[in-house]
């Protein structure tokens, strides 16, 4: 009975010992396959999918910060277009903004200004509750936000694993040996790093644009005019005297000077004319006095 049981024993491990030995000469097999292959098949969908290592599928980041865009809109009234806006600027450089656009109009009526400004965004509220230094009267404030935190995470999680391609393509391209290869491999290199330039470049914007909040300012001149107060000349009857009296000069000069200019510029004509009129004068002359001879 002992003798049976040890034989059963002995099978056993004889079978584990052999399903042991084939699966250890079945795994360097699939390596050697894999390393003796036909080469780069190409594609960046086979052996360069943008996907990070865990299961395929990048996890998207978690930030603690919030990206988000602000814009504002105010409308002033002021008394002074120019003076205000020269204010704005001076104020938006000492908190380390910077002006995109001035524009002025005026009619006859009233005068209008604008400017818009990019400030850090930390600065915004500080600088809305002060615009009271540049108006007497605050007529509209807006402030629009926008928020693209979940873009820009999506965007980072998006560039890691677009490195993680451009990683694996440029090894693939240092072992490449047939010509065929490399073609393949370069050109989708190019392709993932035309994507991480893109995506770098979304991503330099959102910054920009969270760091920065766009303010438009626009002014209104609320000013008082007086209109013909201010022109002294419009009170000097002696200058205006003056002025009438070169006018009238200058007439006198202007109408003499075309004529002589006439007189000598036309001469020979006016010779030709005078010449023939005083022919004409001279035969109606003795016409007449023949008529007259003839009924004495």
């Amino acid at each position: 009975m002992g003798k049976r049981i040890f034989l059963a024993l002995a099978f056993i491990l004889f079978l584990l010992a052999g399903c042991s030995a084939s699966n250890d000469s079945s795994e360097p097999s699939k390596n050697m396959e894999y390393a003796e292959g036909d080469g780069y098949e190409g594609g960046i969908g086979a052996d360069t999918d943008d996907s990070s290592d865990d299961g395929g599928q990048a996890a998207p980041e978690e930030s603690s910060d919030r990206k988000v865009m602000y814009n504002a809109s105010v409308s002033l009234e002021v008394d002074d277009i120019g003076n205000s806006i020269d204010e704005v600027e001076k104020n938006v450089q000492d908190l380390n903004g910077y002006v995109v656009e001035v524009n002025f109009t005026s009619n006859n009526e009233q005068d209008y200004g604008s400017i818009t400004l990019r400030i850090p965004t930390d600065s915004l509220t500080a600088f809305l509750d002060g615009l009271e230094e540049y108006s007497g009267k605050v007529i509209e404030k807006r402030v629009v936000g926008q928020d693209v935190t979940e873009e820009y995470v999506d965007l980072t999680s998006r560039l890691k694993a677009k490195r993680v391609v451009e990683e694996r393509l440029l090894d693939l391209l240092s072992k490449a040996e047939k010509t065929e290869d490399l073609l393949r491999i370069s050109n989708d290199l190019s392709v993932v790093q035309e994507e991480i330039e893109q995506v770098m470049g979304r991503m330099k914007y959102l910054d920009n644009k969270t760091e920065f909040a766009e303010v438009e300012m626009n002014f209104t001149d609320v000013s008082i005019p007086i209109p013909d107060v201010k022109r002294n000349e419009d009170l000097k009857t002696g200058e205006k005297i003056k002025k009438t009296f070169a006018a009238s000069l200058n007439a006198i000069t202007a109408f003499f000077s075309g004529l002589a200019v006439f007189l000598i510029g036309y001469s020979p004509i006016l010779l030709l004319l005078a010449a023939a009129f005083f022919i004409v004068y001279i035969v109606v002359r003795r016409y007449s006095k023949k008529r007259d001879s003839k009924s004495e």
